[in-house]
């Protein structure tokens, strides 16, 4: 592994680090890190992991000559996570920042989240909101936005909540989390495969008080060519609620109020059955028989006892969908997906 050793000139406000992880996407490498460049507020560095790409990588990285770049350079693939917590290892700054590669934050992002961190900075997490680029139809959908929470410095609890109810969008390329912090819990839990982004940032915002920013400050590219989204569908959905679990031994340890933590853990356990079914109505859709669907639903059954029920009518309505209009579902999909990959081939440059 190899850094490199320009120094960053102190500056005004706390450093903060974009760590950018990435392994062969050269072409969306590049417009990540003019994107982390080209931020308001000045005092950042951005951090690259390139984890022993084997594309043109190399060469994208050399187009930069910005001072503020930095790059951690694996002899090896060491994994996906492991590349996050290399990122975490070799960051300078008090704060931190992670940007996947296909991700994008938008340039007044950091000044936003400085903005709310106070003087001297002392809150462990600042949250805002995100962007979800579908990809297979090359739509952005924008990001929900609190109603009843303004920007500022915000009870962690309850930002908790607006995000376990699904009051508000958060990705973790719009989370800047305290360094030091986050090394303390030990980074990026390895038996979290699908969820440890939201276990490393989720159990924070249990402390009394946090950064909120009730704006979209990045768009996370939602895709099937990811290295989560390789993994197994028993593996996503345990995944799941292995956070729900972490929050709650969390809120035990931190909430006093017993009706509060008793909220938050239900919520908890919630929001991921929710998003269980969401993501097997998805995987009917992409292909899976109904025979297969229902296994996991009854292997998992315990745990998705505790879903509303307008999400489960959503998850019959779709799993009931005709074979031949599924099909076509995903045939069009399909060719959306095709026609957007087009497009950013002649927008993008590389």
């Amino acid at each position: 592994m190899s850094i490199s050793e320009t120094a960053i000139e102190p500056a005004g406000g706390p450093l903060v680090t974009l760590a950018i992880p990435t392994f062969n996407r050269a072409v969306l490498l590049r417009g990540c890190i003019q994107a982390a460049l080209a931020q308001s507020y000045d005092n950042i560095e951005v951090l690259v992991s390139d984890n022993a790409s084997s594309d043109d990588t190399g060469n994208v990285l050399e187009e930069f000559s910005d001072r503020r770049l930095r790059v951690v350079r694996q002899k090896t693939n060491i994994g996906l996570l492991p590349n996050w917590n290399a990122c975490l290892a070799a960051a300078r700054g008090e704060y931190i920042v992670f940007v996947s590669d296909d991700d994008r934050i938008s340039p007044w992002f950091v000044e936003r989240c400085v903005g709310v961190t106070g003087s001297p900075s002392r809150v462990p997490v600042v949250v805002a909101l995100t962007n979800c680029h579908l990809a297979s139809f090359g739509q952005i959908k924008p990001a929900r936005t609190s109603q009843h929470m303004t920007s500022g410095l915000r009870n962690g609890p309850q930002v908790l909540l607006a995000f376990l109810t699904d009051e508000i969008s958060v990705a973790i390329c719009s989370v800047m989390m305290h360094t030091q912090v986050l090394r303390s819990q030990g980074g990026f839990s390895l038996s979290l495969p699908h969820t440890a982004d939201v276990a490393a940032w989720a159990p924070l915002l249990l402390e009394k008080e946090v950064g909120f920013i009730n704006e979209a400050c990045a768009t996370f590219n939602l895709h099937d060519d990811s290295e989560t989204g390789r993994l197994g569908v028993a593996q996503v959905l345990a995944d799941g609620w292995k956070v729900a679990d972490l929050i709650s031994r969390t809120a035990d340890e931190r909430i006093e109020i017993a009706s509060q933590r008793q909220e938050l853990k239900q919520q908890a356990q919630r929001c991921f059955s929710r998003r269980a079914l969401r993501f097997l109505a998805y995987h009917r859709n992409s292909g899976a028989s109904m025979r297969e669907v229902l296994g996991f639903v009854w292997l998992f059954r315990n745990d998705l006892m505790i879903v509303d029920k307008l999400s489960v009518l959503k998850f019959i309505a779709i799993i009931l969908c005709p074979a031949p209009l599924a099909a076509r579902l995903r045939h069009l999909r399909h060719v959306f997906s095709s026609g957007w990959r087009n497009r950013q081939s002649v927008v993008k440059p590389g």
